[in-house]
């Protein structure tokens, strides 16, 4: 038979097996806590940053581009300019369309200069998961920015004069398609269009240090093609820059 459970008497401290001195509790872990970054951009004086991206151009031919990208906030925007190197070269589809008599508008190896502007719409500390990532700020952009390409084959036998009027020029002459058709690709008919305007959303994901990621989606919109008689109207840039804000 158990004995019975004595009640506590009146003034003892039930708690006091539970007590620990001050010291003894600082000494020991009772947590975690993730620390807010705040990172502030808009005091930079500039950023750098290694650009990679997947081009989409809803034809057959498989697209990407690396290249160096220079950002300037301004006024609570920020400015970029870039340049990048862009390679096509042929998928399974685009090697059996070229056994046809069909071909399909495409873009041929080339240079590409960008100029754009970033809006900030939305912009906060946060954290990550798994918590091994330590929290950042995170700015959530709108873009629009203007992308020319740059053929240097296409300026072959071409007088400066000739380069120069080829250079501001919307979109390619007959001259420097037909210096481009050796550098296509089998089953490619070189789109004329020289400029493209692009629309998109992306992520600024900055660290405390000043270390960035920026994931982003780009749209090219036919705003321009009555002008440059592009038969690309609408195509998307998947890319993700890397650098670092000084």
């Amino acid at each position: 038979m158990e004995a019975p459970v004595e009640a506590p008497r009146e003034g003892d401290d039930v708690l006091s097996p539970y007590r620990l001195p001050y010291d003894a509790l600082l000494a020991r872990s009772i947590g975690t806590t993730s620390v807010p970054v705040k990172f502030d951009w808009r005091r930079t004086n500039a950023q750098i940053a290694a650009t990679g991206s997947y081009l989409v151009e809803l034809n057959n031919f498989n697209g990407m581009r690396a290249g160096a990208l220079v950002r300037v906030p301004s006024s609570g925007a920020i400015l970029e300019f870039g340049v990048s190197y862009a390679e096509s070269w042929d998928s399974p589809s685009s090697r059996l369309l070229a056994l046809t008599p069909y071909r399909q508008a495409g873009h041929p190896d080339r240079l590409e200069l960008d100029v754009a502007v970033g809006l900030p719409l939305a912009e906060g500390v946060v954290t990550t998961f798994p918590k091994v990532f330590p929290a950042m700020e995170m700015v959530f952009n709108a873009y629009a920015g203007l992308r020319y390409a740059v053929y240097p084959a296409a300026f072959d036998h071409l007088t400066p004069g000739e380069v120069l009027g080829a250079l501001v020029a919307p979109s390619l002459s007959a001259d420097e398609i037909d210096n481009l058709n050796d550098a296509r690709l089998p089953a490619m008919q070189i789109d004329p269009g020289r400029y493209g305007l692009l629309v998109g959303l992306g992520d600024d994901l900055y660290f405390k240090s000043g270390f960035f990621l920026s994931p982003r989606w780009m749209l090219a919109v036919p705003l321009l093609e009555p002008v440059t008689h592009t038969e690309l109207l609408v195509w998307t840039d998947l890319s993700l820059a890397a650098g670092v804000a000084f």
